[in-house]
């Protein structure tokens, strides 16, 4: 349903298919003071930001995008944005806008994971390392989402303009339709899409999967952590290149090269991987949700995909069997998404205490970003100045088994991230995977040992 005026300056609609989904699942780790998949994303300033200018730059945003403070109703059913006062704006900027002045001694990454989850959009700033943290529960926001709305932020504040916006309610025009409103999907299920939803489905039963044999026995979840190495732009440039001779995208490439770095830890060697892949919609929606304007929206879902190990025995062949799964067209998706999504939310509604020791709980999953440049600039001028970004990363809050995987290339290099839960695996090990996998790309695309 779209967005309605319920009372004066107070709109509503029903949390659509997608977000109730992120929704249950955020929801599994509140009794221990927990969100899984929560994003976060660092960007390293060049030079520092002066408060007024991130505070005006904030409200520009919420402005342009006011579905960032919109917020949910007391029964959880619905999403409601109120038109502000003056005096509210100024108490949401206060609350969701923290300076970290006081924070000398702390990186961003510790402060990350030091802080409880919140169901607000926030933006944290560290003065002393000039990093912004963006933080989102994964029911208000993607990957993809949350670097356009970076992109946004830095425009906003390269021009200044936030002194002068007047909030009269016209921004409400601005808030972009739920997902299941932007594709137009049928809310009733048929024989046929059932059948359809099963089908892609069926790839997460069988054989029970393979577990990691380093995943340590714990069984309730610290903190989650995040390591990462980053490739030379020569050595990049040539993987890309090596992975389009090859008449494959590099997420395919990159995929298979996990799988294989994966396999030696595999429980049993020749078992079954199973892992669960996000993928971006927006490119797949009509104008002008699939740009700028859907950036505050979640239109986003994850793919399943099984792996028989003893069947792909090498890179080579877990290349050819991973092409289709990447090429294969995402909008048919559409015809049955609604079904798909109230199923797999029943596949993973399991409490989270019985998550964590199931089948498959102890896996690899992949998101890949892709080129961060095509949505975030390097240099941002306008009237206000110039505003340069040196660094960026973006993760999810673990609180599960899962390792979760990124994939993306910034200013010509490719960075390999992982994000885990230090209850369930040693940093070590995190580390020797990220490169173990970077040695099987090098290896395997560009034949050197």
């Amino acid at each position: 349903m779209p967005w309605l005026e319920t009372a004066p300056g107070r709109y509503e609609r029903p949390f659509d298919t997608i977000e109730r989904f992120y929704r249950g699942i955020a929801a599994s780790g509140a009794h221990l003071g927990k969100q899984h998949w929560l994003v976060s994303s660092v960007v390293q300033c060049k030079h520092h930001i002066s408060t007024i200018d991130l505070q005006d730059a904030w409200k520009s945003l919420r402005h342009q995008h006011p579905q960032i403070a919109a917020s949910a109703d007391d029964n959880g059913l619905n999403f409601v944005y109120n038109v502000p006062s003056t005096e509210a704006l100024d108490v949401w900027v206060q609350e969701t806008l923290v300076i970290h002045s006081d924070k000398e001694n702390q990186n961003v990454e510790e402060l990350d994971s030091a802080l409880a989850p919140s169901d607000r959009f926030m933006l944290y700033y560290l003065p002393h390392s000039r990093q912004l943290l963006f933080r989102a529960p994964h029911w208000r926001t993607d990957g993809r989402g949350m670097i356009i709305l970076q992109h946004s932020f830095f425009t906003l504040l390269a021009a200044g303009a936030g002194r002068t916006i007047l909030f009269d309610g016209s921004e409400a025009s601005q808030l972009p339709a739920p997902f299941d409103e932007a594709a137009e999907l049928s809310l009733e299920t048929t024989p046929e899409m059932s059948q359809s939803s099963d089908a892609l489905l069926s790839s997460l039963s069988g054989s029970i999967p393979a577990t990691l044999r380093e995943s340590l026995p714990n069984t309730i979840p610290t903190i989650s952590q995040r390591s990462t190495i980053q490739l030379p732009q020569e050595l990049s440039e040539k993987i890309i290149r090596a992975s389009k001779a090859r008449g494959q995208t590099v997420t395919t490439t990159a995929h298979a090269a996990l799988f294989t770095a994966l396999r030696e830890y595999a429980d049993p060697i020749d078992g079954r991987f199973i892992c669960f892949n996000p993928f971006d919609l927006r490119h797949h929606l009509p104008p002008p949700w699939n740009g700028l304007a859907g950036a505050a929206s979640l239109y986003h879902t994850g793919k399943p995909c099984s792996i028989e190990l003893a069947q792909c025995p090498d890179f080579k062949s877990l290349a050819h069997l991973l092409s289709p799964f990447y090429r294969n067209e995402l909008k048919p998706l559409f015809g049955f998404l609604v079904d798909y999504m109230n199923k797999l939310d029943k596949i993973l509604a399991a409490p989270l205490e019985v998550a964590i020791q199931g089948p498959g709980a102890a896996r690899a999953d992949l998101s890949s970003l892709g080129v961060i440049d095509n949505y975030l600039h390097t240099r941002y001028t306008g009237v206000a100045g110039t505003f340069e970004i040196e660094d960026w990363f973006l993760g999810v809050q673990i609180i599960t088994r899962l390792l979760q995987m990124y994939l993306w290339t910034r200013d010509g290099k490719i960075h390999l991230s992982c994000n885990y839960n230090a209850a369930f695996y040693k940093g070590e090990f995190v580390q020797q995977l990220l490169e173990g996998w970077k040695d099987v790309l090098v290896k395997e695309l560009l034949h050197i040992a």
